[in-house]
């Protein structure tokens, strides 16, 4: 993940710029998404996860492969994954401080998921 890499999110009234390394998942909940940030700062803007998704792939071309989107709900940065529990719907990140963020999921995407993660150790 290159650390020098950031997302800028601009809307008419704010603009955020967040730096590759300090996303560790997005949430979200209609036309808004939360950020979840590596010191635990929570960010809602007004932005689709799919607007997100596109951001990442065109702003941050080099970490962009660091993030997976599971579901129609989150974008997690694969690094921070620390435990899947397919058939529960659980899955657990971590951030570098060490602060653990319990999410739900489907159980399909978690078993995808999952399955990306065991062939990229291969």
């Amino acid at each position: 993940m290159d650390k020098d890499e950031h997302i800028v999110i601009s809307t008419s009234a704010e603009l955020l710029r967040v730096a590759a390394g300090e996303l560790v998942y997005a949430e979200a909940d209609g036309n808004y998404t939360t950020l979840v940030l590596s010191d635990g700062e929570r960010r809602v803007v007004t932005l689709q996860l799919g607007q997100l998704e596109r951001l990442i792939a065109s702003q941050m071309p080099q970490s962009a492969p660091g993030f997976v989107r599971i579901g129609k709900s989150l974008i997690v940065r694969i690094d921070s994954v620390r435990y899947i529990h397919p058939a529960r719907g659980v899955l657990e990140l971590a951030n570098p401080t060490g602060q653990k963020h319990e999410l739900q999921a489907s159980r399909e995407a978690l078993r995808l998921l999952k399955e990306m993660i065991e062939r990229s150790m291969k």
